[in-house]
């Protein structure tokens, strides 16, 4: 029992104490707020519906950190266990936009980079883009093309819609 009221003294003197600093924390600007993006092997549309019956068959593990920077939107995403020596695309799709709306490299509100793997299959790229007038949100997209086909050999994409 004695440790528990320790703790609770110990908690609200540390929380006393730093709350100053905490309350100087809450005035500065929604740009220092970073989002962490964890990715999924689902295939979305371009307005963020989940294409079904499509199921991924990789071992990849992404994950992507947003914020935004003045007038842009900067996504860090960092890739482990993907195909050795691969280059990956990788779009930050800022919404809302329509399902109709193409959602590819250079389309209004896409910025896109290339994530090349080293030897082991890691890699890590910064995407940047300004951000669209009337964009709300942005998630990520990250794929390996397919030789034969439209639809990618591995993708993988972000659990949630971050806002701006």
């Amino acid at each position: 029992m004695r440790r528990i009221a320790r703790a609770a003294v110990t908690a609200t003197a540390l929380m006393m104490a730093t709350g100053p600093l905490l309350a100087g924390a809450g005035v500065a600007s929604a740009e220092s707020a970073v989002t962490v993006m964890p990715f999924q092997e689902k295939l979305r549309r371009c307005d963020f519906s989940q294409i079904k019956y499509v199921g991924g068959s990789y071992y990849g593990r992404a994950t992507a950190q947003l914020r935004v920077e003045g007038g842009t939107v900067v996504a860090d995403v960092t890739f482990f266990t993907g195909q050795p020596n691969t280059r990956y695309d990788v779009r930050l799709i800022q919404m809302p936009r329509a399902s109709a709306a193409g959602c590819e490299a250079g389309a209004p509100g896409v910025a896109s980079a290339a994530l090349f793997t080293d030897g082991g299959g890691a890699g890590t790229v910064t995407v940047r883009g300004p951000i669209m007038p009337g964009a709300t949100g942005a998630w990520l997209s990250l794929s390996r093309r397919a030789s034969n086909s439209q639809q990618p050999e591995e993708f993988y994409t972000t659990s949630f819609i971050a806002s701006l």
